[in-house]
């Protein structure tokens, strides 16, 4: 044999008989798998970047609004808390311009917003005296927020300003003592405030009420400019990142693995296309590849083994298919033996239930009949009692039908017929017991009943004839638990052996010129331990060798005639007892002493079993 390596090969070596298909490369499959996967990754990554940089937006227009607002803040509680207190100490007369909260702020902002036009303060309420500060629809939303969670202390969000997005921050502003003397009760409130505003709006509230909000409106068209920008380079980082990196996989990948594989199918083709030539494939890496490089060439090792011996591993097969074919023979021929007993079981149960309905009436009308035939003699007895000279021709007639002897055979008679009727019912039971062959599932059995139907099938078969005596049958039943087994099965096996110990009294009575033979059949029941049952089943004839006893459980081993036996019956048997109900049968025979079949059966099984 010669071997060469994938190097030494001429190219013409490797071109294809037959053209193949075009296929998707394992290069290209391996890229557009990391492509999808850096695909997923980036898709991730921007999702992410985008929730941060939201955080980082929403941080940063939260931090400029509070910057404004607190400055709001500090603006009202200074004229709370210092302005509003120094003027009224100097003087009477309510100076707006110095005393109002909200006009003070308001005109602070103003001056604010000539510097910073783009920040928008807000004192909003519901009902203001100055209708400057009426609350707009989203601002009246947010006043009504603040009024049903007091415990709230500010609220943020955006609004559409044109064509811009605005950040809001909002506070609620808490009627205060201070702020009573004014937005209290009217004939209390100052001149000045009732001169310029009126009587009507911003009055009558409670303290601690919640009458307006401070809220400000700040641009945030810068922060998406700067986040779109940041946006922007980061996703082409990325992309340009992912480009290199499918490039650099790619070309990896194609080093690694794509250029040993191609090493691989070379040498795959040419040990198709070329038997003669067994191929070995030089590659001492250690990964995968390596491995199936190794294993390769074990494999083309292993090949010129079988190239070289083939005849004689096509012998082996040969013999290894022929025995497969002799247990597929005896499976089948067991598969028919099963069918057949399963169609015997059902023909006996069909025969015991046609049987039943007839035996019902019967049984059913003997009490009956032998209820008005007590009455009908009462009857006759009374007529002799109180008409004793009878007619004569009644009396003729009575000594001709032996009225005396009708008298006392007559409940004999009936008594039998009952007695009969109780027999075949007892023989239906037996028959409809013996025909649960096809029941597959394992289930607690009475085993002397499955005894006793198998006896009545063979009954028949247990009488004498021209060449052979009465078969008397023994038992002897012990004690025994329901057992846990496939009844129709175990019905099976009874009868195969106890039909082979018929077959064996009868050939021994043939044959026998002593005329003091009994044939008999001891039946025996044991309850071993706690854990397995007994059955013993022996006869007397003419016993076996102990070649013969050696072969009693190969497939087709008899000792009968051509025509008269299979060789299946103790096969199946044991099969199913050792196999299928985990238990034992064995076999103790000796010459002229007769044969006895002990089987033993687990009371309870560990797994249930299938049957075939």
């Amino acid at each position: 044999m010669r071997y060469k390596k994938v190097e030494e090969l001429p190219t013409q070596v490797f071109t294809p008989l037959v053209k193949p298909r075009t296929q998707i490369p394992l290069r290209f499959k391996f890229t557009i798998a990391v492509m999808i996967s850096l695909i997923i990754v980036m898709s991730v990554g921007v999702w992410n970047l985008s929730r941060i940089q939201e955080n980082a937006f929403r941080k940063e227009a939260l931090n400029r609004s509070e910057l404004v607002l607190n400055f709001g803040k500090a603006s009202r509680n200074y004229v709370i808390n210092e302005l509003s207190p120094a003027i009224e100490k100097h003087t009477d007369t309510m100076i707006l311009e110095a005393q109002s909260h909200g006009f003070t702020t308001s005109r602070i902002f103003k001056i604010f917003n000539q510097e910073m036009p783009e920040y928008i303060y807000r004192q909003p309420a519901l009902n203001p005296m100055n209708s400057d500060h009426k609350a707009d629809e989203l601002e009246s939303k947010i006043i009504a927020y603040f009024q049903r969670h007091p415990n709230i202390t500010r609220k943020t969000g955006y609004k559409k300003y044109g064509n811009e997005k605005l950040f809001y921050l909002a506070k609620p502003i808490i009627m205060e003592n201070s702020c009573l003397k004014c937005h209290g009760k009217p004939e209390n409130a100052p001149k000045e405030i009732i001169d310029k505003y009126g009587k009507i709006n911003g009055f009558n509230w409670q303290l601690g009420d919640i009458i307006s909000t401070l809220i400000i409106y700040v641009p945030t068209k810068d922060l998406l400019n700067h986040q779109t920008s940041m946006f922007q380079v980061v996703i082409f980082t990325f992309i340009g990142l992912t480009i290199v990196l499918i490039t650099l996989i790619y070309l990896l990948f194609d080093k690694l693995v794509g250029k040993r594989i191609d090493q691989v199918s070379q040498a795959m083709t040419q040990a198709a296309l070329h038997p003669g030539v067994t191929v070995r494939i030089k590659d001492k890496g250690r990964d995968e590849l390596g491995m199936m490089a190794k294993i390769y060439n074990e494999m083309a090792n292993s090949l010129d083994d079988a190239y070289n011996n083939l005849e004689n591993k096509v012998a082996v097969r040969t013999a290894e298919i022929e025995k497969t074919l002799q247990e597929l023979q005896i499976t089948q021929t067991q598969l028919i033996q099963a069918e057949k007993m399963s169609s015997l079981g059902q023909l006996v149960a069909g025969i015991a239930h046609e049987i039943n309905n007839p035996l019902s009436f019967i049984s059913g009308n003997i009490n009956h009949a032998e209820m008005y035939t007590q009455d009908l003699l009462k009857l006759i007895e009374l007529y002799q009692k109180n008409y004793p000279q009878a007619d004569p021709n009644i009396q003729k007639y009575m000594q001709k039908i032996d009225l005396d002897f009708i008298y006392e055979d007559l409940p004999s008679l009936l008594n039998s017929m009952k007695i009969g009727s109780d027999r075949i019912d007892q023989i239906v039971l037996n028959l409809r017991n013996f025909s649960r062959l096809d029941q597959a599932e394992m289930k607690p059995v009475n085993i002397h009943e499955g005894i006793d139907s198998t006896l009545v099938i063979l009954q028949h078969r247990l009488k004498s004839n021209s060449n052979h005596p009465d078969i008397s049958i023994i038992k002897k039943y012990g004690e025994l638990p329901s057992v846990e087994c496939n009844a129709g099965q175990i019905n099976q096996v009874l009868m195969n052996i106890i039909s082979n110990a018929i077959d064996a009294l009868n050939s021994q009575s043939e044959n026998n010129q002593k005329f003091d033979f009994i044939p008999k059949i001891l039946i025996e029941t044991t309850r071993i331990n706690t854990q397995f049952v007994q059955i013993n089943i022996s006869d007397n004839g003419s016993g076996m060798t102990e070649k013969v006893k050696s072969q009693i459980f190969n497939p087709f081993f008899t000792t009968k005639s051509i025509g008269k036996g299979t060789g299946l019956g103790l096969s199946i048997s044991y099969k199913i007892v050792v196999e299928r109900h985990q238990g034992s049968i064995c076999c103790e025979s000796e010459l002229e002493k007769g044969t006895t079949f002990s089987i033993q059966l687990p009371i309870q099984q560990i797994k249930q079993n299938i049957s075939v």
